[in-house]
């Protein structure tokens, strides 16, 4: 696709996975508004998709994601793209099938939290993250990642926006599978195998109900009105009990 994607799909059973690659080695998967945009056509047109049975969400051999693409000339001071990643990110809530992230080398900021915003997380032994937003704005990632690794350790690495390894993610229990470099991608794909022969329907309703159980798509609100608010009046909104609300209409 011309919009930094490139899409495969793969037999399984009696249906399909879906592939879909960062393809944008220029810029190390840099994530820049035609990409974003291109992301939100795909998991829109999911729910529509007869016999999808699950998705892989991968990068290059050397690099998962760099992060927001912040060389991208753009005319609105990047305003476009960061509504582009609020609907992404809610987005991601709404795809009915089971979502994998295929991670190789790093994951930064922006591409961090598309790791977090999928289901599973399987990584080759060499990748690393890095939840880097804090330096731009608001710290995104944590509305996944709290629910994933626990309050305290959330906050250590958003808020420090430090290196975290393989090791340390498989520990944490944000990453699944660990597998030797290279191998995230075949890892993923078996993985979203075995979960393709279950029935369709019943993985479609226990994944929303681990998601509200959780009180994902609240904590998910939480942090997009607050970049919603940023990108409206070019500062961050007062924090209070209340939470931050954004007059933008989601989509």
């Amino acid at each position: 696709m011309g919009d930094g994607l490139r899409i495969e799909h793969v037999a399984v059973g009696d249906g399909h996975l879906q592939v879909v690659r960062l393809d944008r080695p220029q810029t190390r998967n840099a994530l820049d508004t035609a990409l974003l945009a291109g992301l939100v056509d795909v998991l829109d047109a999911v729910r529509g998709t007869a016999g999808l049975r699950g998705l892989v969400l991968t990068g290059g051999e050397q690099v998962f994601s760099a992060g927001a693409d912040l060389q991208e000339v753009v005319d609105d001071g990047g305003r476009r793209r960061m509504e582009l990643l609020t609907t992404l990110f809610e987005t991601m809530l709404s795809v009915p099938v089971p979502t994998v992230a295929a991670i190789e080398g790093p994951a930064v900021g922006g591409g961090a939290e598309l790791a977090a915003a999928c289901d599973v997380r399987i990584a080759g032994a060499g990748a690393w993250l890095r939840f880097a937003g804090a330096i731009h704005g608001v710290p995104i990632g944590w509305a996944r990642t709290i629910g994933q690794v626990g309050l305290s350790v959330a906050k250590d690495w958003v808020l420090t926006s430090r290196e975290v390894g393989a090791e340390e993610a498989d520990r944490r229990g944000f990453i699944q599978q660990v597998v030797p470099t290279g191998g995230s991608l075949q890892a993923a794909q078996a993985w979203l195998a075995d979960v393709a022969e279950r029935d369709p329907a019943t993985v479609s309703l226990l994944k929303r109900w681990f998601d509200d159980h959780t009180g994902l798509a609240d904590r998910v609100a939480f942090e997009n009105d607050a970049l919603r608010v940023q990108v409206e009046t070019g500062s961050l909104p007062a924090a209070d009990a209340r939470g931050p609300r954004s007059g933008r209409q989601r989509r």
